[in-house]
């Protein structure tokens, strides 16, 4: 390393050689360089005359005698070499690197602030501009001296970060969607609740994908999940995780108003919970709920379980449209039929004692849509899906006796 500031130094006394005249001594030292470099009160005093005078073998050929203007051309002819910077710098101005190593403590690195999201909602770290010496204009300021004492303000390259206001612009509330469940019972609402704490906190980056199965697990008894009803092959039966899918259709529909089509699988039956055409149906292995996020910026899902209701919402850039959701629907009413067997069923004895055996749903063909708005005004229609669901008649056993009315005495 030494032999290689040898042959450098060398190297630039050859060159200079060549550019410096000869008549730039005088009497006077206009010449000079005698600066004060000042930041936030400290000083640091830089003179060449004491450098030049320990080095006035050399003082020719590296232009200490030089005015500005000729020191200038003179760092820029060098620099057009090819050579290093801070080398030509120290070269002309003898200890240039003290001032710099001196107001070494200013540098600092440019650290953006960070968006922290969670079960508590969004946090943000604080950014710290990156700070460094302009040491090209700090050389050129402290040739401006011509002899004559000068103060210099340290120059500071600022390096602005990301501050958490920028951040905060593109963590605005998008989408939220909200669903009832309070006809469920316990098991129903612990599963429901169970899953939703799996989703609650969870942040999909730009261009990343999400999946609810990956995200949520498999629904089973020993991931916490309890037995409730489930729709199965067309009917109501009892199944583990039963409820789930209310969680999936609510983000699915949380997720289409923050302006986002996620990729769904529809129930062999209509949701109570829900408009036609907008349930989302999942089964680990089977269906499941997908979305992309073909945004700039991430996004973020919050789950919310109060008062037997959910409610997601989601985050992320602006949505500058208002999406309404709207279906068209042909009902196909459901019939019950009765039926009385003493045998199977004594405890229904009276035609008021009932017990639903299979519960009726409407048979629908729907098609569902999204609807834009722009600053109040309709902008567009999109035809999302259309759907068909099964008709199932309801079964209700009871008893065959009609009770005797008691009159007034």
């Amino acid at each position: 390393m030494k032999k290689f500031y040898v042959v450098f130094t060398l190297a630039l006394a050859l060159f200079a050689s060549a550019f410096v005249c000869k008549s730039a001594f005088a009497e006077v030292k206009p010449w000079n360089v005698c600066a004060e470099v000042v930041y936030d009160g400290d000083v640091f005093r830089y003179n060449l005359a004491d450098k030049a005078d320990e080095l006035s073998d050399r003082s020719q050929q590296r232009g200490f005698y030089l005015g500005s203007r000729k020191k200038r051309e003179f760092c820029d002819a060098l620099l057009a070499e090819g050579l290093p910077e801070r080398a030509v710098y120290n070269y002309i101005l003898p200890d240039f690197d003290d001032v710099l190593q001196h107001f070494d403590y200013v540098r600092r690195t440019r650290k953006d602030a960070e968006t922290e999201f969670g079960k508590n909602g969004f946090s943000y770290r604080k950014s710290q501009d990156g700070v460094e010496i302009n040491a090209r204009k700090l050389f050129d300021e402290m040739l401006k001296s011509d002899g004559k004492p000068i103060k210099i303000e340290l120059p500071l390259i600022v390096d602005e970060a990301l501050s958490a206001e920028q951040l905060k612009r593109n963590t605005v509330l998008r989408g939220s969607f909200g669903t009832s469940f309070r006809s469920s019972g316990a098991n129903r609402a612990h599963n429901i609740a169970l899953a939703a704490s799996s989703l609650d906190g969870v942040t999909v980056g730009a261009g990343e994908s999400f999946s609810f199965n990956e995200t949520v697990g498999d629904r089973t008894v020993a991931n916490g999940y309890k037995t409730s009803k489930v729709i199965l092959d067309g009917n109501y039966a009892e199944g583990v995780g039963g409820g789930v899918c209310q969680v999936s259709t609510t983000l699915y529909n949380a997720l289409l108003l923050a302006g986002f089509v996620p990729k769904a699988v529809q129930h062999s039956l209509v949701s109570s919970y829900v408009m036609a055409g907008f349930d989302a149906m999942v089964s680990y292995g089977a269906a499941d709920l997908t979305f992309v996020n073909d945004t700039d910026h991430p996004v973020y899902i919050a789950a919310k379980v109060r008062d037997k209701t959910i409610t997601f919402s989601v985050y992320g850039e602006p949505n500058p449209y208002k999406i309404v959701r709207e279906n068209v629907e042909i009902r196909d009413k459901f019939a019950t039929t009765y039926v009385t067997d003493r045998q199977k069923y004594p405890d229904l004895v009276y035609t008021d004692q009932m017990k639903v055996l299979v519960s009726g749903s409407d048979g629908v063909k729907t098609k569902s849509y999204l609807k834009y708005y722009l600053n109040g005004k309709l902008t567009d229609t999109k035809l999302i899906r259309v759907n068909s669901y099964k008709r199932v008649d309801a079964v209700v056993a009871r008893g065959g006796l009609q009770r005797e009315q008691s009159g007034e005495e």
